[in-house]
């Protein structure tokens, strides 16, 4: 199965027809998985993927401290400066985390409105936050926003988030009048759900199959969770899309993935006339088109993908132990291991949430306990 998947390489050649000029740039979007938090987390090998964009959309930044340690990565791989703009801490009382875009300073310039989402009706537990960007090759403006829908117990508990997605690009196109929107983050739920409904009406995803989600097994993507929206009525211009497969391009198994770098997998795109790599724009799923057709190269003898000096680092720290079902508390959104957490039996029965495994666990926004082994 796993060779049958790595045999094909799909690079998704997006052109809306009648299109006119577009901003000429490599973009990305990618949950970094609680960037700041952990000792294992490995800057370069996030720096490694993302310095193929010319601007990332970051979802799940804990900290400032992870910000400006992926920003050093960059500039010492790419020898070039690098911006960051971040939203203010946004979640609840027990669970906070951030949004930023990271850019390239020689190709991107950020213009003005960095603001988060005026929700009067308080639906997101996290506000999504924006900011307009101009590409320096051609002067072109688009505007970035970026969100993380909470997970909750239940897909029921997101619909209320992607309902409002409507109101909130109604919203954006009123700020940035007349500027081309790029939506991007992590949804928590496959493009293709109706929940999505009220987002249709103003724009469309660019990827609506395959998965991007690490699995449990190499090679194997879950969900569909992360995406790009975006609007044809000022005829954008993408000419490549893809979900990269970043495991297999720094030569590391899921579990040291999810260890080290992030158990999502981030979505590239290039637009106008940037050059996007076509080895970077690898997706495990089929991918759809729009206009025009797929274009398919084959990834498993291409001898351009010989393992990276990073994944030596990775391959030999210590993977990530397989935790089993883990126990949560509602209240203080902390999880315990049934080895190693002396708590884990101690949460009350009206206040404990199980979860298949720590991914689950994180995935809703809950941390390991301090006492752990």
């Amino acid at each position: 199965m796993r060779s049958a998947i790595l045999s094909v390489v799909l690079v998704m050649s997006l052109v809306i027809s009648g299109a006119a000029s577009a901003a000429s740039a490599r973009v990305g979007t990618w949950n970094t998985m609680r960037l700041g938090h952990g000792e294992k987390k490995s800057y370069e090998a996030l720096a490694q993927i993302a310095s193929n964009v010319d601007i990332l959309s970051v979802q799940e930044v804990m900290n400032d401290e992870g910000l400006n340690a992926l920003k050093s990565a960059l500039e010492k791989r790419t020898n070039e400066k690098w911006e960051v703009l971040a939203s203010s801490p946004v979640g609840s009382k027990s669970y906070k985390e951030m949004y930023a875009f990271i850019y390239r300073e020689s190709a991107i310039e950020y213009v003005d409105g960095a603001v988060s989402y005026l929700d009067k009706k308080r639906i997101f537990i996290r506000e999504p936050f924006s900011a307009k960007f101009k590409s320096k090759s051609d002067g072109q403006a688009f505007v970035m926003a970026g969100l993380h829908v909470i997970y909750g117990q239940s897909a029921d508990d997101r619909k209320p988030e992607l309902a409002e997605l409507g109101n909130y690009w109604a919203w954006l196109e009123e700020v940035y009048e007349g500027t081309q929107i790029i939506l991007t983050g992590d949804f928590n739920m496959p493009p293709t759900d109706p929940a999505f409904n009220a987002l249709r009406q103003y724009a469309v995803p660019l990827i609506s199959s395959g998965a991007s989600t690490l699995s449990g097994v190499d090679g194997r993507f879950a969900n569909l969770y992360d995406g790009v929206w975006m609007s044809p009525k000022n005829h954008p211009r993408v000419t490549a899309i893809g979900i990269v497969d970043y495991p297999r391009m720094l030569g590391i198994t899921h579990e040291q993935a999810r260890a080290t770098v992030s158990d999502h997998a981030p979505i590239f795109f290039q637009m106008g006339t940037a050059t996007l790599s076509s080895k970077v724009l690898m997706t495990t799923g089929s991918v759809r088109t729009v206009n025009k057709s797929v274009a398919q190269t084959p990834a498993a003898n291409d001898s351009s993908y010989s393992t990276p000096p990073v994944a030596n680092r990775l391959a030999s720290s210590a993977p990530l132990a397989a935790s089993g079902p883990v126990r949560g508390n509602r209240n203080s959104h902390i999880y315990h291991r049934a080895q190693g957490c002396p708590s884990y039996n101690a949460i009350s029965a009206k206040n404990r949430v199980d979860f298949a495994s720590e991914e689950d666990a994180k995935a809703q926004g809950y941390r390991v306990a301090g006492n752990c082994d």
